[in-house]
């Protein structure tokens, strides 16, 4: 308030919102500034002017000005002299370098300086060199000690050189002992630090790895209580220290040591038997890894004379992380292994193996792989299978594999866990639970919470956020037991579960609070890329939304599922600052809770059972029998198998009926018994108990629920059996015999298995692999449900469709039309249906329809229905929203909300057609219960309905058969065929498949290159056209770079009349950053080329009239314009890798004003990273490998739009050569209307060519015998005379003649090569992808097409090489 009473806007130079009404003293400053008007900075801090005018406060360049490279306590501008106050550690008028007794180097984005640590093994009078200042390896160490750390003892000495500090000379005629426990030694051991012959020493290694697998396995199971345990303990510490001085540059997360007394009883059968299963899985990778190489081995030496190249491909394998993992792999049973480095490692020593396969084929080698990989994937599922706890201090965090599909969990997304907290120890105070959602912080996410005492979930689904609080049991009164929540959103619904145990009886606590979004929108809208699932805490550099931005956790934390999948802990990416050795899991009794009071096995489809020599517990006799109890809803899965060479005996599920088949060596072949009497259909979500008697080895009886219900007789045969598998079974043993390549896994539960009435615990079979304990309800609920076009699903509930409603769903489908929700009363109808591929809601005639009119194109797309006493509503997709207002006709109900019957899918009344697709998670509000996803399973009409699959890819058989009646292929020979035009249109329009659907693994044989060549992460390659780029919005740039280019421009900004500028770019090799201050120029350049092919860290400042360039942390080059410090302006936006033509020409020269051909990555402003590209142009990601000559269209998409010098009119001949990467794309458009263009698009295999002359659309096609998937060069040809169109694929021929125009006229139109944006694109072609793959000798009418000229390089296109592998 003025002093002639007016209100002045508060002068806080926009750092504060708020200011005191009478002073104008700013409240809250923002931005690191303070003062009563914001006009200083806070410690660490300085003033620098920003672009708009206004002062910013930035980090001191201390010796950096990004924060995580700012070391000063203090700084300010003396003159034009930056002065600096560094932090403990750190040294130099800018903290350039670390203090004595510090390494690190504080240049290099990052980094910081640490403490020297040398074990309390170094010179105390050297503390001013005790360490290397870069490297932090120790320079003098003493006590005998030896290490870059002084952690072991030096050679010719043995004993503990960390903590009892007693490294003493061996006593041994050789002078060499080992040099832990002092046992003498025929020679010195080496530590092979670069491991560079490592691979040739591998088999020996493996061998050794797989012994003590065996040994590690034997003492997992003899653990016992007390000392022993302890002993065992320290036993395996040691082992570990052992292994970890070995081979110094592995570190293993000691997940593998916890097998102690603590751990045994917090997880009576789990974790230890994932060990064992862990155990078991590593045996089996290291016995087919040892096969593989001794055969590839075996090839190596036969043919290195035939092919010297062999040798160099095998030389490949020298690589030493491969090797140490192997070796470290025979002390550590860490679950730790299975999800990183037999994610990451072995897949590499695999492509190597590959390379040698390739050369020399040998089926062994291949036959071996395949093996190898399947393990890996039995390694992975055991990892998420652990079901054990861990212990959380308030400091710890675990980042997990959310492995679900993450499509799923746009609609519903469900997350149960178990939590121990102890109000008695650790005081309840507000903490951080979980989150699934954005690295940043800023999209969708979920989370759980203690907030005020009380168990809070919270979720954004774009949004206000939504918290919902359980008030009703305040956690400061949760028992110090293990408490099961469980966390849900279907939709803009939540709900919140709590299961307290009873300390005393059988009765348990729960207690549920209910919660909605505002608005419309429904989805979890989350980028795969970005989606992060912390638990207990998060790292210091992900930023959590604000309701969940809190202390860490502390207690206990064991996952459980996440949309009903099991999920562990255990399946981590990361861990930080967990100690699981120091902080052992809390003991959980796991059957506390009455739905797992029964013990059960869990099977997902992956893992089995295996029981080794099962007479151990019961002898084969006169009568053997067999029991298991199996609840499921599955169709098809084995129940138990047994192999023997060529004997077996298979007790499996065949469409929902038991099915018995068996050959124990019979001449006749293998028996059968199948049948469909109704009491052989098990499949109805009840237990039921199957028994198989084998009596006097000649008889085989089968009862079902303890009722007999068929027999067979054979030869008298004794069983020749001694390991039964129960669930499922390996592939080799599944691929042993003809009559089992068809069985699959099952899932479900089983409730126990017996031999001879003698119990088993599966789990703790050494054999078992990939199942859990327990039988959650909601693996026996069906969520999904598939209609053919003559089936769908009926049931009751108390709703008011016409009074108010509200409905969800998800749909997909490939008809334009069809049925999907039914309800009638009377003549009145309430329908949600697809028509002409719009979604339509009609209530009593009042109908809503989507804008939309493409959702019939094999996508998933959810839709909310809802009517209320003002208006209808219809939402698809959160994105299409429409309404109407109500009818006042409509404004009572015919009737209350008593019982109605509504259908999914179709219904038996209605005339509209039924639906032909996969509805999934659908809702409705029952007036009798919560909002839930409806459980088809209990529906009381099911016709002809499946909901066991939802097929993704392939349509019902009736409908294939529908079409190929009037469908023909070219002939698989040279041939020419004519067709005149038929009105149809081709295979890949009509609806049978579109590319737009996920494919299924069983279905789509992928590609053989991949669609995703190895690169380097957030890398980009420029370069192929003179203008290749991306620009940006922000400024003030550090970068990685790599190039072998000898001149061009990396980084560029100016103003718009490019008067003031700033570049960094390449002349003759070398660096060179310059920008003006006023009519003077700074130019810094580089003594050193840096086009060595290699990556290096460039940072560039400008201070004031100051420049500075660092190059690797390491070289600080600097200049100075003379002057006082003027105000500097540019505009964005910012270019990096090239500019637009014409433009940098005035301050650049000419031979660097052009793209530079390289790689780019880590781009930063201020050390924040630089993801928000306004554009892209001829910009791929940074391929590793070998490359070679052609244009790469990579998967992010993009196209090249040809100059105008070639035009494709009424008759051409266009020649082009491709390599795909994927079975579906556009390759070529020109488009002059809507009404006149052609298409030439890869379909699933098939090559089209599709015209519309402006009478109507005609087309070819060729599907060539060899495929174009199979990763070679195919070349193709189109030739056009006005309606005469023939395609030629690799030498098949196949041509059509389309209907003669009389308007046809040659009009130039642009030429889109690669693909086309979306509305240039025929809305009904089956797919709108861009191509993915190289593409090389482009000619037109015999003239060579040259990309690099074209007239527009748009999205992530590299002209001029692709990569090779």
């Amino acid at each position: 308030l003025s002093e002639q009473n007016k209100c002045l806007p508060c002068n806080c130079k926009g750092h504060a919102d708020y200011c005191e009404d009478i002073t104008g003293v700013c409240i809250d400053c923002k931005d690191h500034s303070t003062g009563d008007f914001c006009e200083m900075c806070e410690d660490g801090y300085m003033l620098a002017p920003s672009l708009d005018g206004r002062h910013t406060c930035k980090p001191c360049a201390c010796p950096l000005s990004v924060p995580s490279n700012n070391f000063a306590v203090h700084c300010d501008r003396g003159s034009a002299i930056l002065r600096c106050k560094c932090q403990e550690g750190y040294a130099g008028h800018f903290c350039e370098r670390c203090a004595p007794g510090y390494y690190g180097n504080p240049m290099a984005i990052g980094n910081s300086c640490k403490r020297c640590d040398c074990n309390g093994n170094s010179d105390p009078n050297l503390i001013f060199n005790e360490c290397h200042n870069v490297t932090g390896h120790c320079q003098h160490c003493w006590g005998n000690t030896a290490g870059a750390n002084c952690e072991r003892c030096a050679p010719g000495y043995y004993g503990d050189a960390i903590s009892a500090k007693d490294c003493r000379e061996c006593d041994c005629e050789s002078g060499h002992c080992d040099m832990h426990t002092g046992e003498c030694l025929p020679e010195a051991a080496v530590v092979n630090l670069c491991c560079d012959e490592c691979i040739w020493h591998l088999i020996g290694d493996l061998r050794l790895s797989n012994k003590t697998l065996d040994q590690l396995r034997v003492s997992v199971l003899n653990i016992s209580t007390g000392a022993a345990a302890n002993d065992r303990l320290k036993y395996y510490n040691y082992t570990a220290h052992r292994l970890q001085v070995q081979y110094i540059y592995f570190s293993c997360l000691p997940v593998c040591f916890l097998f102690s007394r603590d751990l045994r009883k917090s997880d009576a059968n789990g974790f230890v038997q994932r060990a064992i299963s862990a155990a078991n899985v590593y045996n089996n990778i290291v016995k087919y890894l040892d096969d593989a190489n001794v055969t590839s081995l075996t090839t190596l030496n036969l043919s290195l004379r035939a092919d010297d190249g062999i040798f160099t491909q095998w030389h490949l394998l020298q690589f030493p992380h491969v090797c140490i993992m192997f070796k470290s792999l025979s002390s550590c049973l860490s679950v730790r292994f299975a999800v990183d480095n037999l994610n990451v490692l072995v897949p590499e020593l695999l492509d190597k193996l590959k390379v040698v396969e390739e050369k020399k084929p040998v089926n062994n080698v291949t036959t071996n792989i395949l093996r190898i990989r399947e393990l890996i994937a039995q390694a992975r599922s055991v990892a998420r299978k652990v079901q054990v706890s861990m212990k959380f201090d308030g400091q710890s965090s675990v980042e997990v594999h959310p492995h679900t599909n993450l499509e799923d969990l746009k609609t519903v997304t469900s997350i149960s866990l178990f939590i121990r907290v102890d109000p008695d120890k650790d005081p309840i105070e507000d903490r951080f639970i979980l989150y699934l959602g954005d690295r940043n912080g800023r999209k969708d996410y979920m989370g759980l919470a203690i907030k005020n005492d009380n168990l809070v979930y919270v979720y954004n689904l774009g949004g206000e956020d939504v918290e919902i609080p359980l008030g009703s049991k305040p956690v400061s009164q949760w028992p110090p037991v293990f408490n099961y929540i469980k966390v849900e959103r279907l939709g803009r619904h939540g709900k919140l579960f709590l299961t307290v145990p009873s300390q005393s009886s059988t009765d348990e606590q729960k207690f549920i609070q209910k919660g909605e979004a505002l608005g419309s929108d429904s989805l979890f809208d989350i980028d795969p890329k970005d989606i992060v699932f912390f638990v207990g805490g998060v790292p210091a550099d992900v930023r959590l939304p604000p309701p969940l931005s809190l202390a860490p956790f502390v207690g206990c934390i064991e996952l459980a599922s996440l949309n009903n999948d099991v999920i562990s802990l255990y399946n981590f990416k990361e861990t930080h600052k967990m100690d699981v050795v120091a902080s052992t899991p809390c003991p959980r009794y796991k059957l506390a809770f009455s739905q797992s009071r029964i013990t059960s096995y869990l099977f997902d489809g992956t893992g089995y059972a295996l029981i080794n020599n099962i007479e151990r517990r019961g002898k084969f006799g006169v009568v053997t029998r067999f029991d298991i109890a199996v609840r499921t809803v599955a169709n098809d899965g084995v129940l138990f198998l047994m192999v023997n060479a060529d004997k077996f005996f298979l007790l499996e599920l065949k469409n929902g009926f038991l099915r018995l088949m068996y050959d124990f060596g019979f001449s006749s072949g293998p028996i059968l018994m199948e049948s469909n009497v109704p009491k052989l259909q098990i499949n109805d979500a009840r237990y039921h108990e199957v028994s198989v008697i084998y009596h006097q080895s000649k008889k085989v009886i089968l009862l079902v629920d303890k009722s007999h219900v068929k027999s067979m007789e054979n030869q008298k045969t004794t069983l020749p059996f001694s390991d039964i598998y129960i669930g499922g079974a390996p592939s080799d043993i599944l691929k042993s015999r003809p009559e089992l390549s068809s069985v699959v896994g099952l899932r479900g539960c089983v409730k126990g298995f017996q031999f001879q009435k003698k119990d088993f615990n599966l789990l703790e079979e050494p054999g078992t692999i990939g199942i859990s304990s327990g039988c959650p309800e909601e693996s026996f609920m069906s969520h999904k449900a598939y209609f053919s076009g003559e089936s769908y699903l009926g049931s009751t509930a108390k709703i008011s469709p016409f009074s108010t409603f509200e409905g969800g769903f998800n749909f997909r489908t490939l008809q334009p039309g069809g049925l999907m929700f039914y309800h009638n009363e009377g003549s009145n109808e309430f329908t949600i249906s697809l028509d002409n591929g719009a979604v339509v809601l009609n209530a009593r005639g009042t109908k809503v329809k989507s804008h939309k009119k493409q959702y019939n194109d094999g996508r998933n797309h959810f839709l909310v229905a809802s009517i209320n006493n003002q208006k209808y509503s219809l939402v698809v997709d959160d994105k299409d929203k429409q309404e109407k207002k109500r009818p006042q006709s409509a404004a009572t109900s015919s009737s209350g909300p008593n019982l109605k019957t509504f259908y999914f899918g179709g219904s038996p009344h209605s005339s509209f057609k039924n639906f032909t697709g996969c509805i999934s998670y659908a809702y409705i509000n029952r007036q009798d219960r919560d909002i839930e996803p409806e459980d088809f399973q209990r529906y009381t009409e099911k016709v002809q309905t499946s909901l066991q699959d939802c097929p993704v890819e392939r349509p019902p058989a009736a409908l294939l058969s529908k079409y190929r009646e009037n469908t023909s292929r070219p002939k698989q020979s040279q041939s020419r065929k004519v067709s005149r035009d038929m009105p149809s249109l081709p295979l890949g329009l009509m609806g049978l498949k579109s590319d737009d659907e996920e494919p299924s693994e069983a279905d789509v044989t992928p590609c053989y290159l991949s669609s995703s060549p190895r690169a380097t992460r957030q890398a980009y390659h420029y370069g192929g056209t003179a203008n290749s780029r991306q620009q940006y919005t922000e400024s003030h740039f550090s970068l990685s770079l790599k190039t072998q280019s000898s001149f061009g421009l990396i980084f560029y900004v100016s103003d718009e009349q490019e008067d003031n500028f700033m570049a960094l770019f390449l002349a003759h090799g070398k660096l060179i950053y310059t920008f003006n201050v006023a009519d003077q120029r700074v130019k810094i350049k580089s003594h050193e080329k840096y086009n060595d092919g290699k990556w290096h860290d460039v940072i560039f400042i400008r201070d004031g009239n100051m420049g500075r360039l660092i190059i690797d942390g390491l070289t600080v080059l600097e200049d100075r314009a003379q002057g006082s410090n003027l105000s500097w302006h540019v505009s964005s936006p910012l270019y990096v890798g090239g500019v637009p033509p014409g433009r940098a020409l005035k301050n650049i020269q000419r031979n660097s004003a052009y793209s530079f051909t390289g790689c780019v990555k880590n781009l930063q402003l201020d050390g924040q990273w630089l993801s928000s590209t306004a554009e892209t142009f001829g910009v791929t990601p940074c391929f590793e490998g070998i490359s070679e000559e052609g244009t790469y269209f990579s998967e992010e998409g993009g196209y090249v739009i040809l100059d105008d010098t070639f035009k494709l009119g009424l008759r051409f001949e266009l020649v082009v050569e491709v390599r795909p990467r994927v079975a579906s794309g556009v390759l070529l458009h020109v488009h002059t209307s809507e009404k006149d263009y052609l298409t030439m698009y890869m379909h699933q295999g098939t090559v089209m060519v599709l015209v519309n002359n402006g009478v109507r659309e005609f087309f070819t096609q060729v599907s060539p015998q060899q495929g174009l998937c199979t990763g070679s060069w195919h070349k193709i040809t189109v030739i056009r005379d006005a309606s005469v169109v023939q395609l030629d694929v690799d030498s098949e021929v196949n041509h059509v003649v389309g209907p003669l125009s009389p308007s046809s006229a040659d009009i130039t139109s642009p030429v889109f090569i690669g693909g086309a944006p979306d509305p240039f694109l025929p809305e009904r072609i089956p797919t709108r992808k861009a191509y993915v793959g190289c593409m090389r000798n482009l000619t037109i009418n015999k003239s060579q097409v040259s990309l690099s000229k074209a007239a527009l390089v748009s999205g992530a296109v590299s002209v001029g090489s692709c990569p090779a592998a």
